[in-house]
């Protein structure tokens, strides 16, 4: 994955005509007694973007129940720690000489860290962690926010409120998507590929930011379709978990009024939910 392809899992998009700039959207209809929310979340913005976004909170707070994409507990960070490893290969086998140290050399530079600590972890661990660096580099707006990543604040705070938490998927099945995808082949040619290619993404984090902070599921729609036509389909992230969790969503609602948190550009699209969830009778509409 490329460094705007990785920012891309953490949004993850497919287009939607006519949508209106809202990342807030209102759940009503079909049988609902009251209404939910679906929020579309940037999962490396800190919660005090809330304090912008005074609808959010409100919408939040008056929820019985908060829906999140998934929990995070310790076991599970064990599994997906023993999921990175690659037994029997590495870093320096998977790359020649040369890509090995323009790789480590870009690593220590961006993270800090000594890419030999990830030597026996797949190369897409590398590349995320990478990508999240130069995020945080490129993109001056994100170090104005500070607080908890706004999907751990929303299940960490629900929980301090006795609210119900109801994650959509397992740590584990959120951790295939992203390490088991791409064979290691595939990834460590990727990793590569980021480091060569830095200079033509640069400014491309703030631009997704931007168009994050504006509302604009669309602009983030083009902006993913681009990068698409270049680096190859990210559909299988998007339409078969909206699928599986439109199978969880509409029996959760109906059981209480809920907050439903997860990445920004599960929403548009005709596969996204705020279609299919219109598709199966509700009517959902821009806050």
């Amino acid at each position: 994955m490329t460094s705007l392809r990785i920012l891309f899992f953490i949004l993850l998009a497919l287009p939607q005509t006519g949508l209106a700039q809202s990342l807030l959207w209102e759940v009503s209809g079909n049988g609902l007694k009251q209404p939910s929310y679906l929020f579309g979340t940037y999962h490396i913005l800190k919660d005090s973007y809330l304090d912008k976004a005074p609808t959010v909170r409100t919408a939040f707070d008056a929820a019985q129940g908060v829906v999140v994409e998934t929990t995070v507990d310790s076991s599970a960070m064990l599994n997906m720690a023993m999921r990175a490893l690659m037994p029997g290969n590495s870093l320096k086998k998977l790359l020649s000489e040369p890509d090995y140290q323009l790789v480590a050399t870009e690593f220590k530079q961006v993270t800090g860290y000594d890419l030999a600590m990830f030597n026996m972890m797949k190369p897409i661990m590398t590349a995320t962690t990478l990508s999240l660096g130069y995020a945080e580099k490129e993109v001056d707006t994100l170090r104005k926010f500070t607080g908890q990543p706004l999907d751990l604040y929303f299940a960490v705070e629900a929980k301090k409120k006795g609210k119900a938490v109801t994650p959509l998927e397992t740590m584990e099945q959120q951790m295939a998507f992203l390490f088991d995808h791409d064979p290691v082949e595939k990834q460590a040619a990727d990793l590569v590929k980021l480091v060569k290619e830095k200079k033509d993404t640069k400014g491309q984090s703030q631009h997704l930011t931007d168009l994050y902070l504006a509302g604009d599921l669309e602009g983030m729609w083009k902006l993913g379709q681009q990068h698409e036509e270049k680096y190859g389909d990210l559909s299988y992230l998007v339409k078969e978990r909206n699928q599986t969790w439109m199978g969880k969503l509409p029996t959760i609602m109906a059981v209480r009024p809920t907050f439903v948190a997860v990445g920004a550009l599960h929403l548009p699209g005709p596969e996204g939910l705020i279609a299919l969830l219109r598709k199966a009778g509700y009517e959902v509409k821009a806050k």
